[in-house]
């Protein structure tokens, strides 16, 4: 099976660089210095998992990307970018997708699949997915692992029926993940698992921008720390209103694992803002706001957020 990675950053790093040493076909597409650099150094994984340093590996430059750069066919595409280059990076990848192609989105937030489809990606070529890891990286080709384990979910979406030769393929994949020591699961509902993911990364990361504040700085203020709470349950409200099977339990749960994340920790997109740089605002805040305003509901404090850092990064 042949998998190909877009995007080489904590997360394309750390699972393609797992899936290489544990002797799979692996192909990472890269660009500029990070291209340079992974071609002459290969790629390093510093982890709690076991460190890995795999000199020689297997990328191409995504700039110059066309159905010839393969060896052989693509069978899965790992897209493992930040939300605001998908729709570049979609472009780029499309002289590799043929009808045998899965293409599957570790990203942050719930509607990359419907951006695919919007930019012509067909939805049989789209198999629904999440990561889970606590990494970064520390320099091109370079990951540095530093907390859970890391974990990937499939799924097939509801429109598509789960047809035998999708869920086929979906045991295939998840098996050579597992032969190569990546924890994995499939679920039957991978909007949820997308949901649960996104009350958790998207409402802390919310709250934590717009105060400027880590997951310490938060607990530490009484009055913070229960806007953390109301804002993890007003996204929850969100993705019900949109049908999404959202229990009590997905909160506790959410909550429960914010309590153990330690006080240091803050999210990429926060991070990001305080640099100045590009964010994952427009899928994290954004979209879930707009759904707010579509459906005239109440969601005062995700509102609040979304002003502080509008205004933020206006002044």
């Amino acid at each position: 099976m042949h998998f190909v990675i877009l995007g080489c950053g904590a997360v394309g790093g750390y699972f393609g660089g797992r899936l290489a040493q544990h002797g799979e076909n692996v192909t990472f597409v890269a660009r500029g210095q990070q291209f340079e650099s992974m071609k002459a150094s290969g790629l390093t994984i510093n982890s709690i998992e076991g460190d890995v340093k795999l000199a020689k590996i297997n990328v191409i430059d995504a700039l110059s990307l066309t159905s010839d750069s393969l060896t052989t066919p693509a069978d899965v595409i790992f897209i493992c970018v930040k939300s605001y280059q998908l729709s570049a990076a979609l472009g780029q990848i499309k002289p590799l997708i043929s009808a045998k192609t899965r293409v599957i989105p570790l990203l942050n937030g719930v509607n990359a699949a419907d951006v695919m489809q919007q930019q012509g990606i067909a939805s049989a070529n789209i198999i629904g997915g999440l990561a889970k890891i606590i990494a970064e990286k520390s320099a091109d080709g370079v990951i540095n692992h530093t907390g859970a384990k890391p974990h990937i979910t499939l799924g097939c979406f509801a429109e598509q029926n789960a047809k035998v030769v999708e869920t086929e393929q979906l045991s295939a994949i998840a098996k050579r993940l597992k032969l190569a020591g990546i924890s994995v699961g499939v679920t039957s509902d991978i909007t949820l698992a997308l949901w649960r993911k996104f009350i958790l990364v998207a409402a802390w990361g919310a709250l934590a921008a717009s105060r400027k504040l880590n997951l310490g700085e938060i607990r530490s203020q009484s009055h913070v720390a229960f806007l953390l709470e109301r804002i993890v349950n007003e996204y929850a409200d969100i993705g019900r209103k949109v049908g999404v099977q959202l229990g009590d339990k997905h909160i506790k749960e959410t909550l429960s694992f914010l309590s153990r994340l330690a006080d240091n920790s803050e999210t990429s997109m926060q991070r990001d803002l305080a640099a100045g740089g590009e964010s994952e605002f427009d899928v994290l805040i954004a979209y879930p706001m707009a759904i707010v305003e579509d459906l005239n509901l109440s969601a005062p404090v995700l509102t609040q957020c979304y002003k502080k850092i509008l205004e933020s990064s206006h002044g």
